[in-house]
């Protein structure tokens, strides 16, 4: 009988020991699987209410960013229609004060503003001027204004043709 206890008692501890293996194990795997679900997951399941409230307000903001259209004073510039044989006064839109606008030889020409050789003068703001012809450039149809100074001013004297930017006439 003494070896029926013996083998029921190591029957026994065998059976304790292999619960407390998987006992350990399942710890083990619980600790490894919260560690391993991302913030957000761990939020969402700790406090549902934090988690859906933040996507709600997320959502509220990026809607009202979406859906609140432009205003009309967005800084753009709205061009008037010109036409040719018109007397408009260049004005630079850009400009914070009074400036002087280059009138240049070539329309479009992005070296011109770096190269004094193919600017023809420079104009102040209010200068009058009258447009003599229209130049298309990337696509865009009258960008380029043909100008003729009819007075003298700085260093323009008057009759001088030359371009600029439509949208320094107004």
């Amino acid at each position: 009988m003494s070896e029926e206890k013996s083998t029921e008692e190591v029957i026994e501890n065998i059976k304790e020991t292999v619960e407390d293996a998987v006992e350990t194990v399942e710890e083990a795997v619980e600790d490894t699987v919260d560690a391993a679900l991302p913030p957000l997951l761990k939020l969402k399941q700790e406090n549902p209410k934090v988690f859906f409230g933040g996507i709600a307000g997320i959502v509220a903001v990026l809607g009202i960013f979406f859906m609140s259209g432009g205003d009309s004073k967005t800084g753009h510039i709205q061009q008037a229609a010109l036409s040719v044989g018109q007397t408009y006064t260049l004005q630079a839109p850009n400009s914070l004060s009074d400036t002087s606008l280059k009138i240049l030889k070539i329309p479009g020409q992005m070296a011109s503003f770096d190269n004094d050789e193919d600017v023809i003068c420079k104009a102040p703001s209010g200068t009058r001027v009258v447009i003599r012809s229209f130049q298309e450039a990337f696509g865009k149809k009258n960008l380029f204004a043909q100008v003729e100074i009819p007075d003298a001013v700085s260093d323009c004297r008057a009759g001088v043709k030359g371009w600029t930017l439509s949208v320094n006439l107004k």
